[in-house]
């Protein structure tokens, strides 16, 4: 979908149960910023279509759990993913996103925010993508 020499844009995806955490990074600066928390509904997939689209993304990046032994444990994201690749036609990745939201609280605690829990998604998912970005 990369039409222009432009550097490829990447979604991070949180996947939660009532909210979806959103990151976004470029290649060539390869830093993962917390982008926004949209609510998971019905209308999902045409609200992140829509955001793919603002944000010209080539490539997303989706949390999803892994234990010991890098055991992976079935998840909504990885579902979702499907449906991404499937309905949208971008490649997904997926990383390991196991203590991400502890991580996220934490470091938006020591950063002094209030209301923790209404932002740690879409730190949560700039984690997942820095740490993919990372590798």
């Amino acid at each position: 979908m990369k039409i222009s020499d432009d550097p490829k844009i990447y979604l991070g995806i949180d996947w939660g149960e009532s909210k979806i955490g959103l990151a976004i990074a470029d290649e060539e600066n390869r830093i993962a910023l917390a982008f926004k928390t949209v609510k998971k509904d019905d209308k999902i997939l045409s609200k992140i279509k829509e955001i793919i689209e603002k944000e010209n993304i080539a490539e997303i990046v989706i949390g999803r759990p892994f234990y010991l032994r890098n055991e992976k444990i079935p998840s909504g994201g990885e579902k979702f993913g499907e449906l991404i690749e499937k309905r949208i036609g971008l490649p997904i990745h997926y990383q390991n996103e196991m203590f991400t939201t502890r991580m996220a609280q934490k470091n938006l605690i020591e950063t002094g925010a209030k209301d923790v829990g209404k932002i740690d998604d879409k730190e949560s998912a700039r984690i997942i993508l820095q740490d993919w970005l990372d590798r």
